[in-house]
């Protein structure tokens, strides 16, 4: 094991860093990143009225969608948060691409503002404001035509100006004027090479890119997404960056979110039509989902080894460190005992932390196919507890808090083993250090 171990850290290590840091992949993860306040808030405003405030919500259905309270609140309440849905979520695909434009910028020593505006505005043009018959895409649904306006579009604005291309004016005309100039050309280039797209879409396919778009390449990736390969692929990666010291999550999020992303708030939206199970069109499998059953105590399902630890090791060190993991695993943040135990680089803890992940979101993925557990229509916190999470992202579904259980007792038994041997090494090392 040791030997399988080394060879993956001098061989494949070194190549996931890289492509982690590649500079596009940045650009995405940190646009998304820097978009969480604004999501945040839309998935706040959403839970608080699918719980509290609408005919449909978690409460209404146990007092009844015509209580006086639900009825008042459905008047007076509802309408504040649907404000600051329309104002957030209805508009997270303007927002990614203006991110994606300042985050490249930011990171190729561009201006970054003259960058993220122009990336904006090539978004419009290209057609995001749509028509009568499609509708807008500034919502989730223009989530990939905004990762490549933003790249292009930003990247287009980057060339002209490193090849000089721009408006010089004198020193003494204040800053702002000067870089307002400097960015007139590039800025024509990258919008123009976006109009040329948009009028390329027009007479050719009688449409705009988006719906091109939507119908021949979205759809497809979208419902490859849904294939139980791919999320258990995904879900076995993680850990296994993890392992070897790499933010699995941070690495994978420029894959994640732009499609389970998407999925998830595709799911917050259809909900709020009318939409209940995954025969009215709701996805099975979102970004929220590993949250809700995957990532419980944080990546590779941690918070069944400290449990394990808790109740059944005899290393004394190793118990006083799952003493102060429990606090921390319990909102999701388990490097305490990722660093501290530790888990990382340690080869008998390898095979559970890798493989722990794939076996609960194979169960949680069934468990909402077949209908036991509802599929995710809020977005909560990653930090909101386990259990708590499924129960709340899922609007009440108790099959879901119930396999959210589940696998935190499969999770503890995966790990048993692995405790068991761990205490047989520290006995064994105890009984060679007295006979020395």
């Amino acid at each position: 094991m040791n030997t399988f171990i080394n060879w993956l850290d001098r061989h494949f290590v070194p190549i996931a860093a890289k492509i982690g840091s590649q500079k596009h992949l940045v650009a995405i993860r940190d646009a998304f990143a820097s978009t969480m306040p604004i999501v945040l808030v839309g998935a706040f405003a959403v839970l608080l009225n699918n719980v509290f405030f609408v005919p449909w919500s978690l409460v209404a259905g146990y007092i009844g969608d015509t209580h006086p309270f639900i009825v008042w609140a459905y008047e007076h309440i509802a309408p504040l948060f649907d404000y600051l849905s329309a104002g957030t979520l209805s508009l997270i695909s303007l927002y990614l691409v203006f991110a994606i434009g300042y985050q490249r910028a930011s990171g190729e020593n561009h201006d970054t503002l003259s960058t993220a505006v122009i990336a904006a505005a090539s978004f419009v043009v290209v057609g995001a404001l749509g028509n009568a018959e499609t509708g807008n895409f500034l919502d989730a649904k223009g989530m990939f035509i905004a990762l490549i306006v933003g790249l292009i579009a930003s990247g287009i604005y980057m060339f002209i100006v490193d090849k000089g291309w721009v408006i010089k004016l004198p020193d003494s005309v204040p800053p702002a004027v000067g870089k307002g100039f400097s960015a007139v050309i590039p800025g024509a280039f990258a919008i123009g090479f976006w109009g040329l797209v948009a009028y390329f879409f027009s007479v050719t396919t009688d449409g705009t890119f988006f719906v091109w778009f939507q119908t021949t390449i979205a759809n497809s990736l979208l419902g490859l997404s849904q294939g139980i390969g791919s999320i258990l692929i995904i879900s076995l990666l993680v850990p296994f960056l993890w392992f070897f010291g790499l933010h699995g999550a941070n690495l994978l999020e420029a894959v994640l979110n732009p499609i389970y992303g998407q999925l998830g708030l595709q799911n917050i939206e259809l909900y709020t039509n009318g939409a209940r199970s995954i025969a009215d069109g709701l996805s099975v499998w979102v970004r929220g989902s590993w949250d809700a059953y995957v990532y419980l105590g944080g990546s590779g399902g941690t918070i069944g080894l400290v449990l394990a630890i808790l109740f059944f090791t005899k290393v004394k060190q190793d118990k006083e460190i799952a003493k102060l993991s429990l606090p921390t695993g319990v909102f999701m943040i388990n490097e305490p005992v990722l660093f501290g135990l530790p888990v990382v680089l340690n080869p008998i803890y390898f095979i559970p932390f890798v493989l722990n992940q794939p076996i609960l979101a194979g169960i949680a993925y069934l468990a909402t196919s077949i209908g036991f557990a509802g599929p995710i229509v809020n977005q909560v916190p990653w930090t909101t507890p386990p259990v708590l999470n499924a129960f709340l992202s899922t609007n009440g579904s108790w099959g879901a808090a119930i396999v959210a259980l589940v696998n935190i007792a499969v999770g503890f038994f995966i790990y048993l083993p692995f405790v068991m041997m761990a205490n047989k090494q520290e006995e064994k090392r105890l009984q060679e250090e007295m006979n020395a």
